[in-house]
């Protein structure tokens, strides 16, 4: 009896563990080809800077052309296209956000120049 009750406290534990998994929003999505290169924001100035990758996700704050960041991760769509880069204010956003914010901006406004030797998607 004590072994059957063990089993189940163990596996209860761990259904509970991977619901938890499932529900925290790191796990919502998945990370890949990750980069480490700077670049810039180009084509727009009210450009949302995401928590997480995704149009229904929350907005940190706006980023504009020209605002220096560090591409980090993407996180990719169908084929292999990168659609979302998660990257890292390397100076004070035009509109305010500070430097070192960390977020996610979707793909069309980031600049694409990757350096040599840096992983692509």
């Amino acid at each position: 009896m004590k072994t059957r009750t063990g089993a189940a406290t163990a596996l209860t534990a761990a259904v509970l563990a991977v619901g938890t998994l499932a529900a925290s929003p790191a796990s919502a999505y998945s990370v890949h080809n990750v980069r480490d290169y700077n670049t810039t924001i180009e084509g727009g100035n009210g450009i949302r800077f995401r928590a997480a990758p995704g149009y229904n996700t929350t907005t940190k704050g706006l980023v504009a052309t020209g605002d220096k960041i560090r591409v980090t991760a993407t996180n990719p769509g169908g084929f292999g296209n990168c659609l979302w880069y998660k990257a890292t204010l390397r100076a004070k956003s035009h509109n305010g956000l500070s430097k070192g914010t960390t977020g996610w901006v979707s793909w069309p406004y980031v600049r694409k120049e990757v350096p040599k030797g840096t992983q692509g998607c």
